[in-house]
């Protein structure tokens, strides 16, 4: 947003800068009484102090970008299995050092200056691009934030941004690095292996009822039954309400003839397109047409075919050249017409064939229309229902009894657990909201009455939990088959993951591969035996046919004549990889790989200097505060 800040930082120590701007400026559930202020501070470092609002608005702006990132709401909790408070904490907290470094320092800023760098942010642009002081007002008034406290955050960023650029400004490194990032880069390698899977083990036979009882019992976790719920929802949605008897047939009518274009196939033509090189070569080619040649004629005299001249079948508004349009359904089927003037030349054009253009009848659309009509009008009615239900659960209604009164339909999911799973471990994708809703439902008992969840701004969905079936350890006879099937799955895992080992060892210790792979694992009667693969040199970065790249990147970790064995793609899948062949080289380094290095570097030193300047100062973290404010 500040193409200040955006030119001046990159990566995290961008991230320290915007938190105090709060450059989304899209700011949820910012209570009044946080945006009012409060005589605590969550953060102090010295004599800085980190405000409420200050952790709010920082909160509110990471969490949006994770939702964004994740394509769906998050509630508070779920924010924080992804380390989020702790982030945004970490975050505020080296912005504070900062600014009290900064403070001790006296830096300054002038007027000028500053005025300068809040005239340079594009949300305060009208629509000619220039500065607006009304466009300044508008977007601070809708995240509650007077001019003068965004003046103020705007100079404590500036100051920042001093310190950062003091640090880190140019980072230059020296070419010898370069150099070596070069031979990291251009080393090759070759890799002689062999793949070693379950069919190599042979079969693995039935575990008896001791095995079985002792898989189990290690595996206890494995086997439990989640927590189920029965639930009920209602959902309010326009569709949910829609009376399609309360639009009139004077209504339908009114609106096929407003989209009326909408249920109308264009006439289309398929064109051929003959151009070229001056007037008078194209006159010369209508007069030979006027005197009898075919269009396919002179088409062999131009050395074209029809699939080089066709335009395709197009309606009239498809067509980019206007003139070329006119002309082309201006013509008769199979009649070339005169020189036209197109956008690259003199052109003959041919039609060759005519798909009339056609529009739906009223009757054809009628009952889509009357349903769409329906909706519309039903989605002026959506908070008068939520209001008449919320009222007849104030009254003592059940949600289920509320809803019928107001004409919703409950529906009944019979278990459903945390992860929208029913007993047969299906996701059941119809709720909406599924997040949120099973959110709430899991957080409450049976009989505990929630406020409706918002669907976006399309309608609510309420949610009541009927019954609870408690998590539960399954019994062995009831799982099994399951137990038998996991149990026979991990000594296959086992026995192959042995045996790819005792391959490694065995090459190792100087054994020859082609030798290794009759006596280890010969190939079955009438399969084919398997044989040493061998790679091309490969880069560090490459992938391979047979080789996925973590196996590569580990077999570039160690020196010549080195054997290792890792899993590929299954515990059951291994690969056994000998480093046959390493030879030095060389890359270019390019200017994206030298400004990242920069940046890293630069990253790195803002990163000790923070360190270090912690080290001076007594961080006091509120966290009482912390969790009033973000409770809010």
């Amino acid at each position: 947003m500040l193409s200040m800040l955006r030119n001046a930082t990159r990566g995290w120590v961008a991230k320290l800068l915007l938190i105090l701007l709060v450059a989304s400026f899209a700011v949820w559930g910012v209570s009044g009484s946080l945006l009012s202020g409060s005589a605590s501070s969550v953060i102090s470092v010295g004599s800085t102090r980190v405000t409420p609002i200050e952790l709010r608005l920082a909160y509110d702006r990471q969490l949006n970008q994770l939702q964004r990132q994740l394509g769906s709401r998050l509630t508070r909790e779920q924010a924080d299995a992804f380390g989020l408070t702790g982030s945004v904490i970490s975050q505020l907290v080296s912005g504070a050092v900062l600014d009290e470094a900064g403070r001790k320092m006296k830096l300054g800023i002038s007027s000028d200056r500053l005025a300068g760098l809040i005239g340079e942010d594009d949300s305060f642009r009208d629509a000619t691009g220039r500065f607006s002081r009304e466009q300044l007002r508008r977007v601070l008034s809708s995240i509650g934030m007077s001019e003068e406290e965004y003046v103020e955050t705007r100079k404590a960023v500036a100051l920042r941004n001093q310190i950062i650029e003091a640090a880190s400004g140019e980072t230059p490194l020296p070419d010898a690095y370069f150099d070596i990032v070069s031979a990291y880069q251009g080393e090759e390698r070759k890799f002689e292996y062999v793949v070693i899977d379950d069919s190599d083990i042979g079969g693995i036979a039935d575990p008896g009822d001791e095995q079985l009882k002792e898989y189990y019992d290690a595996n206890l976790g494995e086997y439990r039954a989640p927590e189920y719920r029965k639930l009920l929802i209602v959902k309010l949605e326009a569709a949910d309400i829609a009376d399609e008897a309360s639009v009139s047939d004077e209504e339908i009518a009114t609106e096929y003839e407003a989209r009326k274009t909408t249920y109308t196939e264009p006439e289309k033509r398929t064109i051929q397109q003959l151009v070229f090189a001056d007037a008078a070569t194209a006159q010369a080619a209508a007069e030979k047409l006027a005197a009898g040649t075919s269009f396919e004629g002179l088409l062999a005299e131009q050395g074209k075919t029809a699939a080089d001249v066709s335009l395709g079948t197009l309606a009239k508004a498809e067509i980019p050249d206007t003139t070329i349009a006119e002309a082309a359904f201006a013509a008769s089927l199979n009649t070339p017409t005169q020189p036209v003037d197109g956008l690259f030349g003199k052109a003959i054009l041919n039609v060759t064939e005519i798909v009339p253009g056609s529009t739906k009848p009223l009757s054809e659309v009628e009952a889509e229309i009357r349903k769409a009509l329906a909706v519309q009008k039903a989605a002026d009615e959506i908070f008068d229902t939520h209001d008449r239900l919320e009222d007849e659960r104030a009254a003592g209604e059940t949600l289920q009894k509320a809803a019928e009164n107001t004409g919703l339909t409950p529906r009944i999911i019979e278990a459903v657990d945390r992860t929208a799973r029913d007993r047969q471990g299906n996701i059941i994708s119809d709720i909406p909201q599924s997040r949120e809703v099973l959110s709430e439902a899991f957080g409450i008992d049976p009989g505990f009455e929630i406020n409706a969840i918002s669907i976006g701004t399309e309608g609510f969905i309420w949610v009541d939990v009927l019954e609870i079936e408690p998590e539960r350890q399954k019994p062995l006879e009831e799982v099994r088959e399951q137990v038998r099937e996991d149990w026979i799955a991990a000594e296959k895992a086992k026995a192959v993951a042995t045996l790819a080992e005792t391959f490694r060892e065995r090459l190792a210790s100087g054994g020859d591969f082609d030798a290794l792979i009759g006596e280890l694992i010969p190939a079955a009667e009438g399969e084919l035996k398997k044989v040493v693969q061998q790679t091309q040199g490969l880069l560090r970065s490459a992938t391979a046919i047979g080789l996925p790249q973590p196996v590569i990147a580990a077999g570039f970790s160690e020196p010549q004549g080195s054997v290792i064995a890792l899993q590929r793609n299954s515990p059951t899948d291994w690969v056994v990889v000998k480093v046959a062949a390493v030879s030095a080289g060389a890359t270019d380094v390019g200017d994206e790989v030298r400004e990242a290095a920069g940046r890293q570097a630069g990253e790195d030193i803002i990163t000790q200097l923070i360190s270090r300047l912690q080290q001076d100062e007594t961080v006091e973290i509120n966290q009482t505060v912390i969790r009033q404010v973000l409770a809010q």
